[in-house]
């Protein structure tokens, strides 16, 4: 072996490796490579034959192919953690014969590593895979800027040059350009780490060079793309079934007191630490914190456990250099730090994690997860510890946070995904030959369209370039070569609204997407502005195209399966009434009837499953549709052709989509109609009701506890109504006025607040602004300043044959709530028991902020969900006693509590994770748990099935006041309104159980 050497240049090196006093240049290290060949020998472990991995062959053979290929396009190559990417690198280069190869790396560490292996050719000589006659490189270290043409000479006499993105970052454009034109290659490794502005300067210096990037997630973050054509992918699913990527096993923790959580991760780490070093495995633990601060709290945790020497470490950690090497050495066997190591620190005995804060983002939780599977040695699988009572994850990441999540069919599973995207997306962006930097800026648009019939018109994309003006400048453009889509950017200078001085302007960017459908003959334009001008561009692009509007448009909304629509607009033409917006749940095709063209559809939205999927669609009938959501190109285009090959359908009948429409009228005084119940506007309900808080000067309570009710305090004047906010403290008036038709006022008398992120309202302020829902004995709905009614008459009486008479004999009727002791004379208590066999799982959720009294679960072999809802209500006493009756009031609370729950069915996942909530904050708060059959670890599982399952919901009122002998008339079409109300907007029969 011969002898490393070094020599400063700078702040960088020039290492080589002598043999016997001999220096060998880099003139004739690489006419060694054109002279000899590397040998490939394939690892047969079975017969006990080393050498190179099937995927580090897979990988070679692939760049090489592509190296002999026309190809100029950079090229990927996907390799997971710990199947020896770096030794593929090596084996690239000499086999490849590069006379000068860029190397280029995320992190000073990895800089360092990889040099050591490039100077010595790492495990290619151990493995016999390069003759004696092959030397090894000599190599430069960038470590910062060149000041001086000398030191550029000095840095590139070598054959491989190796440099982080952000020490180039510090070249001036003068010597990056000398230094990037005399590399033959560029290789860049943890390609998903470059930057897009940092790549396509460097990119550029190598648009006619070979240029090979390596990686184990071909994807970043912030949405922009590794630019580069996938030339081999390693699937992470066959790195673990060939044993490159060791098995995880994930320790689930259940911590419902948010305060305890890190102990008890904490507690778990340790505890399989122990276990480990006692069977012989050298294991160390790894901490995860997401701050310094947080890191110095969990650090305090684990210091206790003095003989396992605890380390904590982060960017301002003195000898850091020192600590590593304790580190590597085994001295510390638990290390706590903010995210990880860095790129370049592989040690394969860190095989315990403890996540004490889950990463945001799915492609960092890959490469982490890398770091805990590495094979060597002496150590076993994989485990990972979190706690998933309360998982703060984004939607991506919350597979793994699963209580029976297997997190090696999980993560194989997101990576395949993620890939199999990015493919997808290349193979789109091959149809544009010309380059472009719009396509290479990981585009996504927000999906949405107007589309135009062809048939009169010529399709001239060049076109689009007389699209400019002085106000509008066109920045970059392209069109793929089937001629079929044309992209560019637009760069605006519009005048700023408050002055009118024409020196000062806004600028701002917008994007402009047309494709031409030749299949269908039909023409699609997106555009990010809302100025009005695809007009314009239609005109220049494909004058006399046709726009579709008006019905055809709401075609888009067919074969969507569950189809719930969230906001309705109607155009009216009774007078006054010009213009009626309808927001709800599972009200798919149930509002009332469109009769006799008194209204027609205006905007229309909604969601629903199509081929399995859960998608949103919009309409209006000025000709837009769109989807709330933004995707890449290529997935833009696929949906411009399922919405053109339904608007082209003739057998889709509109009406059968939507067939009602609510009559509007704007209040000038409330209506004398009993309201049943009150409930908290959709803008509220759609966000995350644990973190908005509703307060006073004396307390404060999560919006989950808080529930709104109808006051029985009213006075004669129509002009105001009453209502109350129900908490643990107690109930706080509101009251709600009639100012002038239309308009509404809002007045607490605990001076309530509302604080939603860090936006603090006044409660009265808010509802003016977002009023709550008013719904009354008719069926009509009051929102705001407006009510809303059907068009049919609700005066039906509910069918007395189908109520459910039970026997009440030994319970209390006057006592509705089992609490938390669990009293055995109430009626929640008697109707638990009455159903317990017949359900899986039973909730109590009674008190402020409930679903339902009860919520009864049955799960049938994971494919149906069998959701019921009771909402009991007690008798009052008359002389102190409480008798069964006909008493209208009897009904009135307990129908109301049945047409609020109703909101819940939109999206049953939301209503178990609601669940999961309620017992979070019970159990918090050392009270006892809501669950009266199963465990808690059933809602997790049947959260999990929501999301794929058939349901059969149901939704009964409890009423033993009601007595069937003395039931009255007036009860009877209570009941049956809010039986048909039900039933129109969800599909569910109410369900009525009374007393004898």
């Amino acid at each position: 072996m011969g002898q490393l050497e070094e020599f400063k240049v700078g702040k960088s090196t020039i290492t080589k490796l002598s043999f016997n006093d001999h220096e060998h240049s880099p003139d004739s290290v690489f006419k060694s490579w054109l002279k000899s060949n590397l040998i490939f020998i394939e690892e047969n472990q079975a017969l006990g034959v080393i050498g190179l991995r099937p995927p580090q062959l897979g990988g070679i053979f692939a760049a090489l192919g592509y190296e002999k290929s026309d190809e100029k396009n950079a090229a990927t190559i996907v390799m997971p953690t710990g199947t020896g990417k770096t030794e593929t690198i090596l084996s690239i280069v000499v086999a490849g014969k590069f006379k000068k190869t860029l190397v280029i790396v995320p992190s000073d560490a990895l800089r360092e590593q990889t040099k050591t292996k490039f100077v010595e050719l790492g495990l290619l000589r151990e493995l016999g895979l390069v003759t004696n006659d092959i030397l090894n490189p000599v190599v430069s270290t960038i470590k910062h800027g060149i000041t001086n043409t000398e030191e550029l000479s000095k840095i590139l006499n070598a054959n491989v040059l190796i440099a982080s993105a952000a020490s180039l970052s510090k070249f001036s454009k003068e010597f990056f350009d000398k230094l990037t034109s005399e590399c033959t290659h560029l290789i860049v490794d943890e390609a998903h780490h470059v930057t897009a502005s940092t790549w396509a300067r460097i990119k550029s210096q190598f648009r006619d060079k070979s240029v090979f990037q390596f990686t184990a997630t071909p994807f970043r973050s912030d949405g922009s793309r590794v630019e580069g054509k996938i030339i081999f992918n390693y699937p992470l699913k066959r790195a673990q079934e060939e044993g490159y990527f060791k098995p995880i096993i994930f320790h689930p923790v259940r911590e419902f007191v948010e305060e305890k959580s890190d102990e008890a991760i904490a507690k778990q780490a340790i505890l399989l630490l122990r276990e480990d070093l006692e069977n012989g495995l050298d294991h160390i633990v790894m901490a995860r914190a997401s701050s310094m601060k947080r890191a110095k709290d969990i650090f305090s945790i684990y210091s206790k456990e003095t003989d396992l020497k605890p380390v904590l470490i982060d960017s301002k950690t003195k000898k850091k250099a020192e600590v590593l090497k304790a580190i590597r050495n085994r001295e510390h066997k638990i290390i706590v730090c903010v995210n990880m190591l860095g790129e370049g620190f592989d040690l394969p005995q860190l095989k315990i994690s403890a996540i004490h804060d889950p990463h945001k983002s799915i492609n960092v939780m890959l490469q982490f997860t890398g770091r805990f599977t590495r094979t060597t040695k002496n150590v076993g699988d994989a485990k990972f510890i979190a706690n998933i009572a309360n998982p703060n994850v984004n939607e991506s990441l919350e597979e793994l946070y699963k209580e029976d999540s297997d997190w090696n069919t999980v993560i194989s599973s997101i990576s395949s995904r993620k890939i199999k995207n990015e493919k997808e997306y290349q193979a789109f962006r091959e149809e544009f030959s010309e380059p472009s930097k719009l396509l290479d800026l990981g585009l996504t648009p927000s999906i949405s369209t107007t589309i135009y019939k062809m048939k009169f018109a010529k399709w001239k994309p060049e076109r689009f370039s007389e699209f400019g003006n002085k106000q509008f400048q066109i920045v970059d453009s392209v069109i793929n070569d089937e001629q079929d889509t044309l992209i560019f950017s637009v760069k605006s200078y519009l005048p700023v609204g408050w002055t009118s001085s024409k020196e000062l302007f806004d600028e701002s960017w917008d994007l402009y997407i047309a494709f031409y459908d030749k299949d269908t003959d039909l023409l699609f334009i997106h555009s990010s502005s809302k100025d009005g001008l695809v007009k314009r561009l239609m005109q220049l692009i494909a004058e006399d195209a046709i726009q579709i509007k008006g019905e055809y448009i709401f075609r888009a909304l067919a074969h969507l399966k569950r189809l719930k629509l969230q906001n309705v607009g109607l155009n009216k033409n009774k007078k006054g009434l010009r213009y009626s917006m309808h927001t709800g749940t599972e009200i798919n095709d149930q509002i009332p009837d469109i009769e006799a063209n008194r209204a027609t559809k205006s905007n229309i939205f909604g969601k629903g499953y199509e081929n399995g999927q859960l998608v949103s669609i919009g309409c209006s009938y000025k000709g837009k549709i769109w989807a709330m959501d933004s995707d890449s190109l290529d997935q833009w285009v696929a949906w411009c052709k399922g919405v053109g090959t339904k608007i082209l359908d003739d057998t889709i009948n509109t009406n059968d989509v939507m067939k009602t429409a609510m009559q509007t009228e704007e209040l000038e005084e409330f209506p004398n109609v009993q309201v049943l119940a009150v409930e908290w506007p959709i803008e509220i309900l759609r966000k995350n009701e644990s973190k908005i808080i509703v307060k006073t000067t004396k307390w404060q309570e999560s919006l989950i506890n808080c529930d709104l009710i109808f006051s029985d305090e009213q006075n004669l004047d129509l002009k105001e109504l009453k209502f109350c906010l129900r908490t643990q403290y107690g109930l706080s008036k509101i009251s709600m006025r009639i100012k002038s038709r239309g308009e509404v006022v809002f007045h607490s008398e605990d001076s309530l607040e509302i604080k939603i992120g860090e936006q603090l309202y006044s409660i009265a302020e808010f509802f003016e602004e977002n009023p709550p829902t008013l719904f009354l004995r008719d069926t009509s709905i009051i929102d705001g300043g407006f009510r809303y009614y059907p068009n049919d008459n609700y005066a039906y009486k509910y069918d007395i044959n189908n109520t459910e008479d039970w026997d009440w004999q030994g319970v209390d009727i006057s006592v509705e709530s089992q609490t938390e002791s669990k009293l055995k004379h109430s009626i929640q208590y008697s109707t638990i028991n009455k159903v317990m066999n017949d359900y899986d799982f039973i909730f109590d959720d009674d008190g402020a902020g409930e679903i339902a009294d009860i919520v009864a679960i049955k799960n049938i072999d994971d494919n149906k969900l069998i959701i019921d809802l009771f909402h009991c209500k007690y008798c009052s006493k008359k002389d102190g006693v409480a008798k069964p009756g006909a008493r209208i009031d009897d009904v009135y609370q307990v129908v109301g509590q049945a047409e609020k729950s109703v909101k819940w069915f939109a999206d049953k996942e939301r209503l178990i994770l609601r669940l999961m909530e309620r017992e979070r904050d019970r159990l918090s708060q050392g009270k006892a748990s809501r669950i009266d059959k199963g465990k808690f670890e059933d809602l997790i599982n049947l959260a999990k099935i929501a999301r794929y399952a058939d349901f059969q919901l149901g939704i009964a009122i409890v009423q033993p006041a009601i007595s069937k002998k003395k039931i009255s008339d007036d009860q009877l079409t209570v009941i049956g309104a809010t039986a048909a109300y039900i039933d129109e907007i969800s599909g569910v029969k109410l369900r009525v159980i009374i007393n004898q």
